[in-house]
Parts: structure tokens; sequence; C-alpha cells
């Protein structure tokens, strides 16, 4: 009898437990959710494509930015008939990383087609010899001891 009752009493607690149930959504809060999930998913698409166009504009205006930089830094080297030259060279290549370096010491750095297809790295362009000769004199002192002035014709 211990047995048995022992046995309806497991019987009676596992029927009416709730840990057994598993809960259900109805067929109309199931496609609520899934057109929750499409909406969100078509969202983050349109962000990511916004994302992309703006990065696009962004990348575009820093091109043009460097490009008209570097217009205008040619169009003061070349206002200057009197350049302070820090460098030249054959290969157009160590021209380019030298003007780089120079630009971030201060200078200029742009690169004017000398005599014999050399490469003149421009530290500073003066429209007076006189500034020039200064400036050729500070180049000296602060950063390469063999600068000169070079005349455009």
């Amino acid at each position: 009898m211990k047995k048995l009752s022992i046995l309806l009493l497991v019987i009676l607690t596992a029927t009416s437990c709730t840990l057994f149930e598993k809960p259900s959504m109805t067929q109309e809060e199931v496609d609520a959710v899934v057109a929750q999930k499409a909406a969100v998913e078509e969202d983050l698409a349109n962000l990511q494509q916004q994302y992309d166009l703006l990065k696009l504009k962004a990348d575009e205006c820093a091109s043009a930015l460097d490009q008209y930089t570097r217009q205008e830094e040619m169009n003061t080297a070349a206002a200057g008939k009197y350049n302070v030259i820090t460098g030249a060279f054959k290969n157009s290549t160590y021209a380019d990383e030298y003007a780089a370096e120079m630009r971030k010491t201060g200078g200029t750095g742009e690169i004017l087609q000398g005599p014999y297809d050399f490469n003149l790295v421009v530290y500073s362009a003066h429209s007076s010899l006189g500034e020039a000769i200064q400036a050729m004199y500070t180049a000296r002192q602060e950063v390469i001891d063999d600068a000169w002035v070079y005349t455009k014709k």
C-alpha cells in the first residue's frame, strides 16, 4: 500500500508540474517575430549601404583635399624664383621619399625638374635671393649641411 500511495503521489506531481509544459506561441505571434526580424535585417542592410557610401565620400573628399593641397604647394614653389634645395635624385622614388621626409621637417617637400633629369627636392621657395640665402643657412643648420639655392629660369 505504501508503494501504491508513493506511486500515485509521483504520478500526480509529474502530471501537474509546469516544467514539462512547453510554452506555446500563436501563429500570429510567430509571424510578428519573423516580420520584426526581417525589418531589422533590412534596416541593418540599409545602414551598411549608407555607411559604405559615407566612407566612399569621405575617401573622395580626403583625396580631393590632398590633391588640392599638393597643387597649392606646387603653385607656391612655382611662385618662388629661388629655391632652397636639400636633395637631388635621378631616381624619382627616392625623391618622393625624401620629399615626404622634408614635409615632416617643415619644408614644402616639392619636387622640381632640374638639369640633367635630376629631381630636386625643395625645402622652401622665395621671391628674392636674400631670403633664399637666409633660408639656405637655416636649412643647413636644421636639416642638412649641404643645402643650396637653385634659381629657376
